[in-house]
């Protein structure tokens, strides 16, 4: 058994809502695991990233995440998989032919958005603007900068897989482009997959939307990583989006001021216009 392709990132991109529309034809099983992280779980593991999920570090446990024989494609969605650079050569050397998936949204927004979920699960107090100018000291402050910052700098990350797979092996997909046409984005897909595009699918479920925790003391309770831990353990999935239902709210999403905007789209401004160079696309609207 091999997992055939692999939506590789990036994070706050649309991954989750590809990972469930894919998982509903059927011929494609997704693993039960949205994120597996097997391939970067030495890189994450050496970061002491601060998610706290149990390691998939067999290949025993990784293919143990597909249970399906009646299937013909099998896939995952690590967004890990983008930033870190060992990545593309250990997909490769499990499987050649792979196919790759890498969604891209405003850098921007992408950042704050990350940002937002670390905030809203009690892991980061600090403000946006304290991490990204480096005047933070909180601990884990260089790996905030990097995973609000850095892996929304895309061109070198997207270059390194160009430079392992064959082109005709990668399909980016435009957040902007996914949102407004769902249908149309996923049928590309499975025309990319080389399956039957014409089934049909419902996309009413929006996945990953703005909600914060009901009050303080579930925000601090939920940022006790070792105890996330735990309770992954012993409570089945569904008792676990059971909890997470119950224990936050829907919520306006906070809006990232013009000041801030501003100086990350000079930060970014030369990524995006390489990014445009390597992808034969035009991404300038991120930073008008």
């Amino acid at each position: 058994m091999k997992v055939d392709f692999f939506i590789v990132g990036a994070p706050k991109a649309g991954t989750t809502s590809l990972y469930h529309y894919l998982n509903q034809h059927a011929d494609i099983e997704m693993s039960s695991e949205k994120e597996p992280d097997f391939f970067s779980n030495s890189s994450l593991r050496q970061q002491g990233l601060y998610y706290g999920k149990n390691p998939i570090d067999t290949i025993e446990k990784y293919h143990s995440l597909f249970k399906k024989e009646d299937v013909i494609l099998r896939g995952e969605a690590s967004v890990s998989y983008l930033f870190y650079e060992e990545v593309p050569k250990n997909i490769f050397a499990y499987n050649p032919d792979a196919k790759i998936i890498i969604m891209l949204r405003s850098p921007i927004d992408r950042a704050f958005s990350h940002y937002l979920m670390d905030y809203k699960l009690g892991l980061n107090s600090e403000s946006f603007e304290a991490i990204i100018q480096k005047k933070s000291e909180h601990k884990n402050a260089n790996l905030f900068y990097q995973q609000y910052i850095k892996l929304s700098e895309y061109t070198n990350q997207i270059k390194r897989y160009l430079e392992v797979f064959k082109k005709q092996n990668i399909l980016v997909i435009d957040y902007d482009e996914f949102k407004k046409q769902n249908s149309d984005t996923v049928n590309s897909v499975f025309v990319f997959l080389g399956l039957n595009s014409k089934q049909k699918f419902s996309y009413k479920k929006k996945y990953n939307t703005y909600n914060r925790p009901r009050n303080s003391f579930i925000r601090y309770v939920y940022s006790l990583v070792s105890l996330r831990k735990i309770l992954v353990r012993i409570f089945p999935d569904f008792l676990i989006i059971m909890f997470r239902e119950f224990l936050f709210t829907s919520d306006k999403k906070p809006k990232l001021n013009k000041s801030t905007r501003d100086a990350l789209k000079k930060h970014f401004a030369s990524d995006i216009m390489g990014l445009s160079k390597l992808l034969n696309k035009d991404f300038a609207k991120w930073i008008r």
